[in-house]
């Protein structure tokens, strides 16, 4: 067999690469190969045979420079994976010298056993390189990577085997020699090797691992050529050596390229889908050869091949077994991904909610602070009248003295509505009966409404209007709406608020808020439940409102509904479902 350097990989970086001296190295190897293959070309059948080992040794001797060199200008990992394949080229020296036909070479019994060792052990360095190149920690991710290269292996070496079992059924007397299946496991370990470094980073095919992978192509082709011509001498075609030379040329134009292997930042990724079918592509043609082969070939022969195949499908049921682990992993991952956001989404919404009560606090004390300074005058005129009665030696007047403890009184109620407000904020939901609760919240909604707005708050009489909700979150989602109304009324108006059930939907409670404002545009309508959208001066409004008050009608199972037109005013409906006992037990 002709020789058959196995591709060395060229796996570290080096800064020459790129530098003038690389560029002259890359053009000295393309230029002796070429030469070589012309030569090799030109010459008679019979003296291509003396000529091939010597053109194959100069190409050889200039990729093995080629990876020393890169070999003294890499640091850890990558000079050590550097140096078992500079030591792997440097053995296919003594293999040619072997290989020398006639009385230049040495020739004896244990010639060929010799060649053997040499190549598998070159084989070896190759593997050892390749899988001791650096790259970045997976650690969940290597069993993983081990079982594509296996299974990539396993398929290269039944392919190739299939195409040694096919040729030998053609030419009868001839075998698959040791040899050629020491050549066939080492090019399908290199290939099973490429895809461990490779498996979930396919798109660095590019740069130093693209020749790479170039040279591994070029051996399989020439196997493939050795073995479809019947295992016969091919040292004297014409194009042969260009086959094989190009196993040499394109590890040393690996080894001066000059990016760095697996680097992202010089190489873009390939399609990862395409990425994921690669190391599984020839376990797919092996499956169809197989099936091929199977009727038409003798059981005696294909026990080889079947037992490669059972290993492969050993291989993918394992794979397979890791890709469900895998799954569960990740699905086990993305529950507990999902279970952080929502409560991440669940706290952000509490955080809206009490910022908005927090609002809606601040212009309740506001509120509260007008009403209390009204009071406090009429405590204060009702004292300075009773001190001026005292200091005339009158008893004060019983009405004045009645006057302030009423007026006290009156500013007691306002201040303890206004903390039972504030104490309502951890209320749970739980079956709420709108008309006696709207007679609290009338309270503060009237302290939120100015003497300029008429506030009109109609219930349907003798009926009962139950909804699962709490007096806290009922007064927030009718505290916002009336605060909006207002605003959207400065100079007054009218706002009424009914409540009963839905027209439109059974088992339904309405609640609506009607305003005679300004109203709102359609692409205003559009974004009044976004986010800190609002139409309000800075400092007016924080867009929080709304949003918040969707966030809790849909909480209990409602929603809103929107009606405005501009100059006109502004309708807001609440939909509540209807709480009923009877279907709460059931639940």
């Amino acid at each position: 067999m002709p020789p058959l350097s196995p591709p060395r990989p060229t796996l570290a970086p080096a800064p020459s690469g790129a530098s003038p001296l690389g560029r002259t190295a890359r053009m000295l190897l393309v230029a002796v190969w070429a030469a070589v293959a012309l030569v090799h070309l030109l010459l008679a059948s019979s003296q291509r045979v003396r000529f091939l080992p010597l053109g194959y040794l100069l190409l050889e001797l200039l990729a093995s420079a080629s990876l020393a060199f890169r070999a003294s200008h890499s640091q850890g990992a990558a000079r050590r994976a550097w140096g078992l394949l500079a030591l792997s080229a440097g053995l296919e020296v003594p293999n040619l010298a072997l290989e020398l036909p006639g009385p230049h070479g040495l020739l004896g019994t244990w010639t060929q056993p010799a060649i053997n060792l040499l190549t598998l052990a070159s084989g070896v360095l190759i593997l050892a390189g390749v899988v001791g190149f650096p790259r970045r920690a997976d650690p969940d991710g290597r069993l993983r990577r081990v079982l594509d290269g296996l299974i990539f292996a396993a398929s290269i070496l039944f392919l190739l085997w299939l195409l040694g079992l096919r040729t030998a059924l053609q030419s009868p007397g001839h075998d698959i020699a040791v040899r050629v299946l020491v050549d066939y496991l080492n090019v399908a370990l290199l290939g099973g090797s490429l895809v461990f470094l490779l498996s979930d980073q396919m798109g660095f095919l590019r740069g130093p691992i693209g020749w790479l992978s170039a040279s591994a192509l070029a051996w399989l082709l020439g196997l493939a050529w050795f073995t479809v011509a019947g295992f016969a001498p091919t040292q004297g075609q014409g194009g042969w050596l260009a086959v094989v030379g190009a196993i040499p040329l394109f590890q040393g134009l690996a080894a001066w390229s000059p990016w760095e292997p697996l680097a992202a930042e010089t190489q873009a990724p390939l399609n990862p889908r395409l990425a994921r079918l690669v190391p599984y592509a020839p376990a797919v043609a092996a499956v169809a050869a197989l099936a091929y082969l199977l009727p038409r070939a003798p059981l005696e022969l294909m026990r080889g091949a079947i037992g490669i195949f059972l290993l492969l499908v050993v291989l993918l049921m394992v794979r397979q077994f890791q890709a469900i682990q895998d799954l569960q992993v990740a699905r086990r991952t993305l529950e507990a991904r999902v279970h952080a956001r929502t409560r991440a989404l669940e706290q952000a919404q509490d955080t809206l909610l009490r910022t908005e009560r927090m609002n809606t606090l601040a212009l309740m004390g506001a509120g509260l602070a007008h009403d209390l300074n009204n009071l406090l005058a009429v405590m204060k005129a009702a004292s300075e009248l009773a001190v001026l009665q005292a200091q005339e030696g009158r008893p004060p007047d019983l009405e004045s003295l009645g006057r302030i403890a009423d007026t006290a009184e009156r500013a007691a109620t306002l201040t303890r509505h206004l903390m039972g407000f504030v104490r309502r904020e951890e209320e749970a939901p739980a079956p709420l009966d709108l008309r006696a609760a709207l007679d609290e919240v009338e309270k503060t909604l009237r302290m939120l409404v100015p003497r300029s707005v008429v506030l009109q708050i109609s219930l349907p009489p003798e009926m009962a209007l139950v909804v699962r909700s709490s007096r806290a979150r009922l007064e927030q989602m009718l505290v916002n709406l009336v605060v909006n109304a207002v605003d959207a009324m400065p100079a007054g108006g009218r706002l009424d608020i009914q409540v009963g059930p839905s027209a439109s939907e059974s088992a339904r409670v309405a609640i609506e808020v009607a305003d005679t404002g300004c109203g709102m545009a359609p692409d205003v309508l559009e974004r009044i439940f976004d986010p800190f959208f609002t139409t309000k001066p800075p400092g007016k409004g924080t867009g929080l409102g709304l949003p918040s008050l969707k966030a809790l009608v849909e909480e209990a199972g409602g929603r809103m509904e929107v009606e405005s037109q501009v100059g006109e005013g502004s309708r807001f409906r609440i939909l509540l479902p209807e709480y009923r006992e009877s279907h709460s037990s059931q639940s």
